[in-house]
């Protein structure tokens, strides 16, 4: 407990030498986030951190990535966003390149209680995909990563119909819940969001799909507090910050 006192004690450090450093002044300013939903993990954990010892206020909205993107492509106002992906299609909103904070590895979960299926290769995991009686996972229309990266490993292992006769397509939902009360046999997200629920274990994908989502942060070109919003990304990024990232089932970038 006292090293995780410490930690935080650091953590709050730092900010406030980022804080000082890009210029910003604690005056109750109000940073605008719009996030995809997964980062929304370590962002609760960190953001009051900031907030603390700022004196001023992070307002997050959370969508599906693909949502996101919609979003500030319609004009809606923002000082930051975090987006796994696509940041070619926002690039003119942003005031610069986007910063890599935590990344998360794609699986499957399944009750903890079951036997492990295996995923070793590609055949055994399409053999396991065609076994279980229903699966859970992102829409991909929503431009949620691991529907999308899950909608083209089916495609390329050719059982798309057969998986899709069987499974519910969700959005902004911890996944894995669906398993854990005995709605699903088998749900797709990444590892960190997998994690968060209890009565679950993690399943790697084969090795010709194992993929590692990096979700990164950038400031808006028209952000209203741009220095906060700076002294926020490079909170994020500061080595403190890792035992906390890490906490919520992601590496730090």
């Amino acid at each position: 407990m006292g090293e995780e006192k410490d930690a935080v004690r650091k953590l709050l450090a730092i900010a406030v030498g980022l804080f000082v450093a890009t210029g910003a002044t604690a005056v109750g300013a109000e940073i605008k986030l719009i996030s995809a939903k997964a980062a929304g993990l370590f962002l609760g954990e960190l953001a009051p951190q900031f907030e603390l010892v700022t004196g001023n206020k992070v307002i997050i909205s959370y969508d599906e990535a693909g949502i996101v993107r919609k979003r500030i492509l319609g004009g809606e106002a923002f000082d930051v966003t975090f987006l796994p992906a696509g940041w070619d299609e926002i690039r003119t909103a942003l005031a610069s390149d986007p910063v890599a904070i935590a990344h998360s590895d794609l699986g499957m979960a399944v009750l903890s209680t079951a036997p492990k299926p295996d995923t070793s290769t590609s055949k055994a995991t399409r053999r396991t995909l065609l076994a279980v009686k229903s699966i859970v996972y992102t829409d991909p229309k929503t431009g949620g990563i691991a529907g999308v990266l899950f909608a083209r490993m089916i495609e390329r292992l050719g059982i798309a119909d057969e998986v899709n006769k069987k499974s519910k397509l969700v959005a902004g939902q911890l996944n894995a819940t669906f398993v854990a009360n005995g709605e699903a046999e088998l749900a797709v997200q990444l590892s960190s969001e997998i994690r968060e629920v209890p009565g679950v274990q993690f399943v790697p994908m084969p090795p010709e799909f194992r993929a590692s989502v990096t979700f990164s942060g950038a400031a808006a070109t028209a952000a209203k507090e741009p220095a906060t919003a700076k002294a926020f990304l490079e909170f994020l990024t500061a080595p403190t910050a890792a035992p906390a990232i890490r906490s919520k089932g992601f590496e730090p970038s």
